[in-house]
């Protein structure tokens, strides 16, 4: 992050613009060349390179920023913490099936931390929100996160099954009604 904030404004539009770019394409789930991708964006395919030296890049930087709005939504103040969770967990599956394209471009990448900083910071939310919403009596205290963890990772690892969303949901539903029971 501190090398994105050094960029000059100019590299930063073209930075932010090729990830723009990449995001669509992801979403769509349209196959592209890598050299596409600077056309998409209005940039010279240097400045793509200049930023993103390969496709596992470019995917990884999109990963990250959709990770980090996923998470910068988990708290909303003018929600209480129980329906925070909530949103956030039913959210999450609506969030994987707008990202399917992007799921399928990382799991090809060959990077394996790009994911794990992304699940890194996804449980430090899932972690946060489990503390507040037990903390304000909204579901049972002591739920390890790392169960809550596991349903979100079935969750976004069977994107393909015939069924997936209304699965995906029926599994959130079932989750948050365990934590519910006191």
């Amino acid at each position: 992050m501190a090398e994105i904030r050094a960029l000059r404004a100019d590299a930063r539009r073209n930075r932010d613009a090729i990830v723009a770019a990449a995001r669509d394409v992801f979403d769509r789930d349209e196959q592209v060349r890598f050299d596409d991708f600077a056309a998409r964006a209005g940039v010279g395919v240097g400045t793509l390179y200049r930023h993103f030296p390969t496709r596992d890049a470019l995917a990884a930087a999109v990963y990250e920023g959709e990770v980090a709005a996923l998470c910068d939504q988990a708290n909303d103040p003018a929600r209480s913490p129980g329906v925070n969770l909530d949103m956030f967990l039913r959210g999450f599956v609506e969030y994987v099936l707008a990202h399917t394209g992007l799921a399928r471009a990382l799991a090809a990448t060959t990077d394996p931390a790009v994911l794990a900083d992304g699940g890194i910071a996804v449980e430090r939310a899932v972690a946060d929100l489990l503390e507040r919403a037990a903390a304000d009596g909204a579901i049972r205290p002591g739920t390890p996160v790392g169960a809550v963890m596991i349903v979100l990772h079935g969750i976004s690892s069977t994107i393909d099954r015939p069924l997936w969303a209304s699965e995906a949901r029926a599994a959130v539903e079932l989750l948050l009604a365990g934590l519910r029971e006191h």
